[in-house]
Parts: C-alpha cells; sequence; structure tokens
C-alpha cells in the first residue's frame, strides 16, 4: 500500500509491514545523529504519544534499541539503497523484526514499522499514518509499549524517516508527560505500566504498591497504592530530571523503572543523547560497597514461591492453608501430622546452583526432637537438605529462615523444594527465596544476571559469613552504582526489674530478726549503678555478696504492731527510668492480736 503526500516538494511514501512474533537475538551499537534530526525525532514519538491517549491507549517509552534499529535502517536507504526506494528491507537483505533484534531488543514479543520515503516535520509524517487505516492501527495498537524513530537526511537532501514499534513482555515502562522531550512545570503527569507477567518463581503478579522519587536510591519514599496514572513533582532547579518508580506485588517481589525530562524554557538540543532512553541490559556494576565487614555478598531477582506459586504442591489431609499476617502474601501452610509441602521450578534456576532460603516456623522451640526436613531435589535425586531441631529455632511461632546451598547440575530441568513435618510440634511454611551462590564483597563489582536480561526486575542482596550466618536482605538499585548496608543489633530500651516487688516480713522468736532480699537488674542502663533508698528508720539496707539487696529490720525499740514503709531503688542518672518503689510489711508480734486474718498486699508487676 502507497500513501502519495506533497510535502517540502517531496513526495512521501509511506509503507507498512505487518506485525510478527518472533524470538531473541544480539546488540549493536548506536547510531551517530545531528541534534535536528534527533529533536524530530523525540518529537515523533510524542505526537504519536498523544494520538494513543487520545483513544485511550497507554503511551510508548522512547527505547535505545528500537531507535538504533529506525534510525540506522533511515540511515541505511539513503546511503546505500537506490533512488526512489520505499520498502522495508535494508541494504543487507533484513526485515525490520531481524534488524530489531540485530539492534539489542532481544526479548521480542509483537513488533511494527512504518516509513515515511522521504524527508518531512514530524507533525505531517505523524499525520500521514493516522491518515492511513493500517499504519494508523500499528500506532495505536495497545500491545507496544515501546518506540524508537529515526530521522535521515543526505547531503543531497534525501530523506527517510522510520518508526519501530515493538513490546518486551518482561518490561512494564513509566512515561512522563507522555514521553515530551521538555517540560516548564515542575508538576509533570506520569503513566506507570504494570508489570506482570504470571506465577511462579520467575514471574511477577500485578502492582499492589508502588513509589515514586527523584532519587536513584529511593531515599525518604514512601509506599502508597499502585495506579497508572498519577502526577509528580520534579526536584528544584532547570536541567535533566529523571523519576524513579518501584511497583511490588502481593509477594513483595518488585520492579524499578525510570524516565527524563528537560526542565526549563530551552531545551538543550547539544545535549540530547539516548541516555534517557529505556535500553536492555545484562546485569549492573556497583562501583561502591560498604558492608560493615560483611565479606561476601549474594543477589536475587525477586525470586520467590509460596503456597500461590502454580507449581506449589500439598495433600488437603497433610496440610491446610492459613492466613497469616506475618506470612508474605498474608497466607502460609500448616502442616499436620507427617505433612509434606514442596514447590518446583524450572529455567536457570534449576541449572544453576544458587542458595534456597526457606522461611519456617514450629510451635516448640525447647525440644530437641527433629521436628522439620527442609530439602531440595533436581532430576538426578535428593540435591542438599537440611533437619532441623526444635533447638534450632530462637523462639516458638515466629518465622525463622534458614539457608539450603544446592547445585542441581546442568542437566536439570527442574528444582523441588520440599518441606517435611517429623515431629510432634506444629510447622508453618510461609516461602522459599532463592538467591545467587555468594561472592567477594569488592568494588566495583560486575553481576551478571541469568540469561544476561535485567531491565527492571528488582534486584535485592544478601550479605553472609564463611559461618553461614546470613545478614537481611537488602534492596539494589544498580543506577545509584553504589550499596550501603549496615547490619546493627537491635537496641533494647532501658529497664529496671526488682524481684521480688512487694515484701512481707513477721518478726517471730524463730526469727527475731527478719531479712528479705531483693534480685535488682538494671539492663541498657547509663554508665553508673543503681542506688536504693527508704524514709523507714526501721529498715536497713545492704548489697549482699551475691549482688542481692538485703533488707533488715532493726528490732530495737520496735513495739508490737505492724508497720509499713517502703524501698525506692533508683537507676542511674540519665537512664531515663522511673524508680522502683517496694512496699514493705513489717508485723512485730501475734499478727492474730492486730487483725482477724493476714492482709497481703496486692501483687505488683510491670
Amino acid at each position: 500500500m502507497r500513501i502519495l503526500q506533497q510535502s517540502s516538494l517531496l513526495l512521501l511514501f509511506i509503507f507498512l509491514l505487518s506485525l510478527l512474533l518472533t524470538p531473541w537475538t544480539s546488540a549493536k551499537a548506536q547510531q551517530v545523529q545531528p541534534s535536528e534530526l534527533f529533536y524530530n525525532e523525540l518529537q515523533a514519538i510524542h505526537l504519536i504519544n498523544l494520538e494513543r491517549r487520545a483513544a485511550g491507549v497507554g503511551p510508548l517509552r522512547w527505547n535505545r534499541e528500537l531507535t538504533d534499529s529506525s534510525r540506522g535502517f533511515a540511515q541505511d536507504v539513503v546511503a546505500n539503497q537506490p533512488i526512489g526506494f520505499c520498502g522495508h528491507i535494508d541494504s543487507q537483505g533484513r526485515a525490520p523484526g531481524e534488524r530489531i533484534r540485530a539492534a539489542g531488543f532481544f526479548r521480542l514479543g509483537a513488533w511494527a514499522e512504518n516509513a515515511v520515503c522521504g524527508y518531512t516535520t514530524p507533525v505531517a509524517a505523524v499525520r500521514a499514518w493516522m491518515n492511513s487505516d493500517s499504519h494508523r492501527r500499528n500506532l495505536l495498537d495497545a500491545r507496544f509499549r515501546e518506540a524508537g524513530v529515526g530521522y535521515a537526511l543526505s547531503p543531497a537532501n534525501r530523506g527517510y524517516i522510520v518508526v519501530d514499534l515493538a513490546v518486551d513482555p518482561h518490561y512494564a515502562p513509566v512515561i512522563i508527560e507522555n514521553e515530551a522531550p521538555s517540560t516548564t512545570s515542575r508538576q509533570v503527569n506520569l503513566y506507570i505500566y504494570d508489570q506482570a507477567i504470571g506465577g511462579g518463581f520467575l514471574g511477577l503478579g500485578p502492582a499492589v504498591e508502588m513509589m515514586i522519587s527523584n532519587d536513584p536510591d529511593f531515599v525518604d519514599a514512601v509506599w502508597q497504592p499502585y495506579a497508572s496514572e498519577t502526577t509528580w513533582t520534579l526536584s528544584e532547579g532547570d536541567g535533566w530530571k529523571v523519576v524513579y518508580v518501584k511497583t511490588r506485588d502481593a509477594l513483595g517481589r518488585t520492579a524499578v523503572v525510570s524516565d527524563q525530562i528537560y526542565l526549563g524554557e530551552m531545551l538543550p538540543l547539544e545535549e540530547l543523547s539516548l541516555t534517557g532512553a529505556s535500553h536492555f541490559g545484562s546485569g549492573f556494576r556497583l562501583n561502591r560497597i560498604d558492608a560493615n565487614d560483611w565479606p561476601q555478598i549474594q543477589f536475587s531477582l525477586d525470586w520467590v514461591g509460596d503456597d500461590s506459586d502454580p507449581n506449589f504442591i500439598y495433600s488437603p489431609s497433610t496440610a491446610t492453608r492459613i492466613d497469616d499476617a506475618a506470612a508474605i502474601g498474608g497466607t502460609a501452610m500448616l502442616l499436620q501430622n507427617n505433612g509434606i509441602v514442596s514447590i518446583w521450578a524450572g529455567g536457570y534456576l534449576a541449572s544453576n546452583p544458587a542458595v534456597a532460603y526457606f522461611r519456617v516456623k514450629v510451635s516448640d522451640h525447647r525440644t530437641d526432637q527433629h521436628v522439620v526436613r527442609l530439602h531440595v531435589s533436581g532430576v538426578q535425586g535428593a540435591v542438599n537438605q537440611l533437619v532441623l531441631r526444635g533447638s534450632d529455632f530462637r523462639e516458638a511461632d515466629s518465622y525463622q529462615e534458614f539457608a539450603v546451598p544446592y547445585n542441581p547440575g546442568g542437566d536439570a530441568k527442574t528444582v523441588t523444594f520440599r518441606i517435611d513435618r517429623l515431629g510432634a510440634a506444629d510447622v508453618t511454611f510461609d516461602a522459599v527465596t532463592v538467591f545467587s551462590t555468594p561472592l567477594p564483597v569488592m568494588a566495583p563489582l560486575q553481576w551478571q544476571s541469568p540469561e544476561n536480561y535485567l531491565r527492571s526486575r528488582g534486584v535485592q542482596a544478601r550479605f553472609v559469613k564463611e559461618n553461614g550466618e546470613f545478614s537481611p536482605t537488602v534492596d539494589v538499585h544498580p543506577e545509584s552504582g553504589a550499596l550501603t548496608f549496615t547490619l546493627t543489633e537491635p537496641i533494647e530500651p532501658a529497664a529496671l526489674t526488682v524481684s521480688p516487688s512487694s515484701v512481707w516480713l513477721e518478726a517471730t522468736p524463730e526469727e527475731p530478726t527478719p531479712v528479705a532480699r531483693l534480685n535488682v537488674a538494671c539492663t541498657n542502663c547509663a554508665d553508673g549503678v543503681w542506688q536504693a533508698t527508704t524514709d523507714a528508720p526501721w529498715i536497713e539496707l545492704t548489697l549482699s555478696d551475691a549482688g542481692e539487696l538485703e533488707i533488715r529490720i532493726i528490732m530495737e525499740n520496735l513495739p508490737p504492731g505492724i508497720y509499713q514503709g517502703q524501698v525506692v531503688i533508683t537507676a542511674p542518672e540519665g537512664s531515663g527510668i522511673e524508680p522502683f518503689v517496694v512496699p514493705v510489711t513489717v508485723v512485730v508480734g501475734e499478727i492474730e492480736n492486730f487483725l482477724t486474718e493476714k492482709v497481703y498486699l496486692p501483687v505488683i508487676s510491670q
């Protein structure tokens, strides 16, 4: 099909190629572009997005590989194709899909290409495409999420314009102001795609929350409910601005994306580059790691599996799904009798050595009996396992993670993570998280993700020691190029404890001088010693060799009767603790002479 249109004294020919579905290939170098043509390319994408938004379709993210593909083809036409050429096959005989993959867009789903066989303005090019039914269908196809426009103009004024559109099913971008090159307002509109790519360890569910930041480390950013469209305030001052968006699903798995826009009255054309375009990556580089003396580090692309996994297996007769607010995703599996639950995974998690972290809890942490077996198996049977006693848990009914390294071998197609209940204690399984094998902590550190693909999937790190001790997880934000991690033990508040909390003494012929002993402890208090005082003249306070506070009653000149006083114990100055008051009651003589029944002070507790 051909459309003829008069523009700038040139005939414009617009051609369309049908959509194709194709797999991957490798990357290619970027094309050099004069600033005027570069600006035309950006303007064309913005104009296409305005048409998409008017039609109720999400905007396109400007993409580096698609720009290389379209720009390279446009330049190839004006340099190598004969005058009058108007088509989609380059001088090497490659069709658009092949060129797109060769430019590095290797996770290629649907794609399309439109071309203008001549030179014209972005406004005229987009208008011409929109006036053609088939070309308009390409521009407004909701499957596409990324695009690149290529402009070429030879010294002899021979021009060619190409737009390549495509979708990477594993990438959900954010777009600022419909991909306008610049803005004069700090208040901008964001369009945030939802990265839902299925279940399983390698999947990602629908986004439930998001956070937005002008900082790549998301400093001071807070989680908020996910919304595909929202507004945002750019940082102050003219210049290039980047907005970062992190989304997470119900299991806490994250995706991080960004977009760039220039804030100011005059867009500096000489500063245009492909830096702000979305692009494919194979890993990341950390130029600085502050690890607080942890010697090794491992990474995970949020590889998490739990009872919501489509590959989760259990028997209703031996395991029950329960609601648990402390569990990842809000549900867990309670194992009964000799219950067994398992999850299996495939792909690179089955063919590469890794470490599985099982998150479980038990009802009895005091028993030395075996309570649970954590088991990893591959195609050739058992790979590794860990059998735990109740005493291996720090406390009862509290989730704890245990590491099980495994190496299923290169021939394994699947790896299975299994949990067996062994004893009488209740066992609750929450989730399994997989991390790569540990690497030495050094900077710079270059990490290649499995399959050499990393675009937006969230990255987590975990630090480990040679004795197997491991840290909590920490988010990695590769765009900042740095990772800071400090593990500090939780600081318990200062506390003053006294036992018993009240004293009752009786002076009898068998014990004419009664004595009480108090155990006093001041934990996490300020430097110094605690002090004990009393206003009762018949009470004597001493500190025993065993460190106990002795309360001795001075019986001289103390006639029969009931006497009540108190001992005040004070923490060291600066501890921020209220004094502890210990009531003291002493009965001298037969109590029946004073009361019809013995009186006990009420119990005081903290």
